[in-house]
């Protein structure tokens, strides 16, 4: 992603900073000990602990404090040190993040609930090791890792994968099982370019913005851009979201609408000279309207792209245009497109 990232620079048309602009701040990055320490040992008591806190109510209550408290730890320690868990170091910044996506009743109920369909894939699979399995559902770039101890052996497993069905989980534990890439790889791929899948990725990163953060980038202006998509396409009546731009290059998720903090998300990949104005508008337009739209609950699934979503999508001025650019973009990362 760097490479392209690089390759793909316009070197005659680079953002220049203007005579007297203000110099972006510098961010003061937090360390805090133990905290990725922390995700594994909840993540251990999930897996080892999974039949009472699934039978247990008052179990599962105080796990949720347990997490809760974990977070507020971590905040108060950034707050002494004048910053947010925003500036914590990469890694501690995921497991923060992952403690706040779970400090929320629900998504910790779903989270057991994967755990389980994880277990009963587990139970159906042939054993082919002598120690026992324990299995980690985390907030990690790669799908899954395997790691191999001299008393057991750990799974790692994205938390992407919350509201994977059975069968994916079997084709889960198969290739990690193997070791290898297994004919069950494609259903585990497809499940990972699904909405399901970046939806959940999305909404765990956006509990941790850079302190600071500015919405102006370096080729687009996030408050330009809710300007001009206000005005043309909300008579000027949308209350005004927080905007921000993640940190991180994305080939398929190029923005989030976060609810419960009132946020819209958009990918930096979108702020590129390359990248016309009205692209960022669409994406910015697309995210208002989860704002506008909600989501709708059937089976127990959340479905935000419902009919009266996506005819009012379609009055976008550049609609098509912007598509067909998006899905350009991300061809060249490789994946398919999704606001």
């Amino acid at each position: 992603m760097a490479y392209r990232f690089l390759k793909e620079l316009d070197l005659e048309h680079l953002p220049v900073q203007q005579a007297g602009q203000a110099q972006p701040e510098r961010v003061h990055r937090v360390a805090v000990r133990n905290v990725c320490a922390m995700e594994d040992s909840l993540a251990d008591r999930f897996w080892q602990r999974l039949s009472p806190l699934l039978g247990s109510a008052g179990a599962r209550a105080q796990m949720l404090m347990d997490i809760q408290s974990s977070a507020e730890a971590i905040e108060a320690i950034c707050a002494r040190q004048h910053s947010s868990p925003g500036a914590l170091e990469t890694p501690s910044r995921q497991a923060y993040c992952w403690l706040k996506f779970l400090s929320k009743e629900e998504n910790l109920a779903a989270h057991l609930a994967a755990l389980e369909r994880a277990r009963a894939a587990l139970e159906d699979c042939p054993p082919r090791f002598t120690s026992p399995i324990v299995l980690h559902l985390v907030n990690m770039r790669a799908l899954w890792r395997k790691r191999p101890y001299s008393n057991l052996v750990l799974f790692q497993v994205s938390e992407g994968f919350l509201n994977a069905e059975p069968e994916i989980w079997g084709a889960l534990i198969q290739s990690m099982v193997d070791g290898r890439r297994s004919p069950l790889s494609g259903r585990i791929r497809a499940f990972a370019d699904s909405d399901d899948f970046s939806e959940v990725l999305a909404e765990i990163e956006s509990f941790a913005e850079l302190p600071g953060a500015s919405t102006q980038g370096c080729a687009h202006n996030l408050e330009a851009s809710f300007a001009r998509v206000n005005a043309g396409y909300f008579g000027g009546s949308m209350p005004r979201p927080r905007l921000v731009w993640n940190r991180t290059l994305t080939g398929r998720k190029f923005g989030h609408y976060q609810r419960s903090t009132d946020t819209v998300m958009l990918s930096v990949s979108l702020d590129a000279p390359a990248v016309p104005a009205w692209v960022v508008d669409y994406v910015l337009y697309h995210e208002l309207l989860h704002k506008k739209h909600g989501f709708s609950v059937l089976n127990g699934r959340r479905f935000s792209h419902t009919q009266a979503f996506r005819s009012e999508e379609r009055l976008f001025a550049e609609h098509e245009a912007a598509e067909h650019f998006l899905h350009r973009l991300a061809r060249r990362a490789g994946e398919p497109a999704e606001c």
